[in-house]
């Protein structure tokens, strides 16, 4: 009889313990495990009719856990294990203005997209269709508002294509490097909430339902901002393959006054001229090291030793002498996010760490802002609230990502070695006071430049000013006057910005 109780209570212990775990958390689980050992120890303490009672008692409890977790066990393996069967159509209305949304979004470098309840429903409903292995029917989706105006969450109830099991849950989303992480609060099956594993579990369906990551990645999206509430999902960001500019009222007044512009200023003369490496990788004892969007990538020019990373290797390799290689890994299209997620700026930490760097410069900013700056919502006036839902969300994000970068890079480089930041320069600052967004523009690239100096002085890094130089002559130094216009420097234009640069050298 002993043994028997043993038993019993083990298997107690187990059930009770595992479906209290699903019902009420692992506090309750730990509660009901230490109640069944105390009966047990007990009732072997006491003997005789105290150990019947025990027996009776602790097999009660034995059968009635397994028979009730057995029962959601076969409802839970039902529900999860069937993939057969048709997913619930989206609604054609609400899905066709979403994807309307995205669309649009993934044709500006500026993105602004707000989705409602039915619109993002119907993108779940959508996504589920195509879904492989995906046991869910249908998804109903509801926003929650957050507390004071704070972030809300979506709640989700779940139909499963088998058994008469049904599911809900909520989730919230937060931000890294301009990735959406969705991040799961409570999930509940039936009579089972689920903690721990299970949660996780869960987590990789609504991961899969809720990724709106998998929507935006295409276009190399980097997410600045995410708002839940107001019975909608507002996203923010840029994207590097879009578009920077897409205002139609700014391209029609570039166009007219293109020959006005170009006969009014005069092209600064160049005065380091092309580098001496034309590629992106030259061998040597010790390294310049770069990192950046496509200006260090050299966009604008024919030719990798005319962009500004060769010319200021050249100033190096004159000043201290031949043996400084280059190794340059700026990728075009990069924002401050996307340089953190894409392997740039892991594969240049590598680097850093592995080889004798001499000189680190970075440049990066200019895909955060110009993207919004040149849409229809800024272009003729920045200081609208719909310009400044772009601007502010734009400016945050920047901070807390150029803050990782450059302590990233810092670390990897050591305190001595020298790291030059590239200040952004304005490519609407043309010389020609009639354009409206050329001063406007002006400001809200000196709010990321003044972003830039301030967690540049955190991590010691030297900031170069690489936008006056090109204030009021980018008709002249950039391609902003061609068809389409370019914001990418030409010849002149990468001479000044390396001339910013050599100005700062230690």
């Amino acid at each position: 009889m002993t043994v028997l109780l043993i038993i019993l209570a083990l298997v107690a212990a187990i059930t009770g313990g595992g479906l209290a775990l699903f019902t009420i958390g692992a506090v309750g689980a730990i509660a009901v495990v230490i109640a069944v050992a105390a009966i047990t120890g007990a009732a072997l303490y006491l003997k005789g009719v105290v150990v019947k009672v025990a027996l009776a008692t602790t097999g009660v409890v034995a059968l009635a856990s397994v028979g009730f977790g057995g029962y959601n066990a076969v409802q839970l393996a039902s529900a999860l294990g069937g993939f057969n069967g048709p997913v619930d159509p989206a609604d054609p209305t609400a899905l066709a203005a979403a994807d309307a949304k995205i669309d649009t979004a993934q044709t500006q470098a500026g993105f602004r997209v707000e989705l409602t309840e039915a619109e993002l429903t119907a993108i779940l409903q959508d996504t589920l269709a195509e879904a492989e292995d995906n046991p869910i029917r249908r998804v109903d989706l509801t926003v929650l508002d957050g507390e004071d105006g704070g972030q809300g969450s979506l709640q989700f109830d779940i139909t499963f294509k088998n058994g008469s099991l049904t599911g809900d849950g909520r989730v919230t989303a937060s931000l890294e490097a301009g990735a959406i992480n969705i991040e799961v609060q409570k999930v509940s099956l039936g009579r089972l909430s689920l903690p721990g594993v299970a949660t996780g579990a869960m987590e990789e369906i609504v991961d899969t339902v809720l990724d709106l990551n998998e929507r935006l990645a295409e276009s190399r999206a980097d997410v600045q901002s995410i708002q839940i509430g107001n019975g909608r999902v507002l996203v923010t960001g840029t994207q590097g393959d879009g578009e920077l500019l897409t205002a139609g009222a700014l391209l029609d007044a570039l166009a007219a006054n293109a020959a006005e512009i170009g006969a009014s200023v005069t092209p600064p003369a160049e005065q380091i001229g092309p580098g001496s490496v034309n590629a992106t990788t030259a061998e040597g004892t010790t390294y310049l090291v770069a990192l950046g969007d496509s200006l260090a990538a050299n966009v604008g020019v024919t030719a990798a030793n005319e962009g500004y990373v060769s010319r200021i290797h050249k100033v190096l390799s004159e000043r201290d002498g031949g043996s400084i290689g280059l190794r340059n890994f700026g990728i075009s299209g990069e924002t401050s996010g996307t340089l953190i997620r894409s392997g740039q700026l892991t594969e240049a930490l590598a680097f850093i760490s592995a080889n004798v760097v001499a000189y680190v410069t970075i440049n990066i900013g200019a895909n955060d802002l110009l993207g919004h700056l040149g849409s229809d919502d800024c272009s003729e006036d920045i200081s609208t609230p719909a310009c400044q839902d772009r601007l502010t969300p734009a400016l945050e994000a920047y901070r807390a990502n150029l803050d990782r970068i450059l302590g990233d890079v810092r670390d990897a480089a050591g305190d001595d070695t020298p790291i030059l930041f590239l200040q952004t320069y304005n490519p609407f600052s043309l010389g020609l006071a009639g354009l409206s967004l050329e001063a406007a523009s002006d400001d809200a690239t000196d709010q990321l430049n003044a972003i830039a100096a301030e967690v540049a002085a955190e991590h010691n890094v030297t900031v170069a000013d690489g936008a006056s130089p090109m204030r009021g002559t980018t008709s002249a130094t950039t391609h902003m006057l061609d068809t389409p216009p370019d914001i990418h420097p030409n010849g002149i234009g990468y001479d000044l910005l390396a001339q910013a640069l050599a100005g700062v050298l230690p």
